[in-house]
């Protein structure tokens, strides 16, 4: 009876470390990823008002942050900021204008030409050419 149960343990074992590699390997195939090299891109910002702002970018960044990161750092006209938490930072304030859901009842939504972004600005790659919109969103 041992014997059994030890085999069924270790046949389990087996398929739970099977299980685990295939989900590590379809993580790092369809994963986001940055690419390496200078792209030009643009970040624009739309406001409460729905004005727009657009920054023509040049960078070597693989991911958002970064990109807009150096643009804060070149641009005094554009700064952002927010909360770290489980899921990377959260931006809560662009250009100073402040979208805090929990107290303002509106966020910053993040749009990858035009369609919604699937991540968040430490996770979401940078591509030449493509244009990330932060359009502040109202959940009235």
């Amino acid at each position: 009876m041992e014997k059994k149960s030890t085999k069924k343990i270790l046949i389990g074992a087996v398929i739970l470390v099977a299980l685990i590699a295939v989900f590590a390997l379809c993580y790092n195939k369809f994963a986001a990823k940055g690419t390496a090299g200078a792209k030009a891109i643009v970040i624009e910002v739309v406001d409460e008002n729905g004005n727009s702002t657009k920054y023509d970018v040049n960078t070597d960044a693989e991911y958002l942050k970064g990109a807009m990161d150096e643009l804060a750092e070149s641009d005094d006209s554009f700064s952002f900021s927010g909360q770290e938490g489980d899921y990377g930072l959260m931006v809560e304030v662009i250009n100073g204008e402040q979208a805090i859901y929990a107290e303002d009842n509106a966020y910053w939504a993040l749009y990858v030409n035009g369609e919604y972004g699937n991540y968040g600005v430490t996770e979401q790659p940078v591509v030449d050419g493509d244009t990330y919109t932060w359009t502040y969103e109202s959940a009235e």
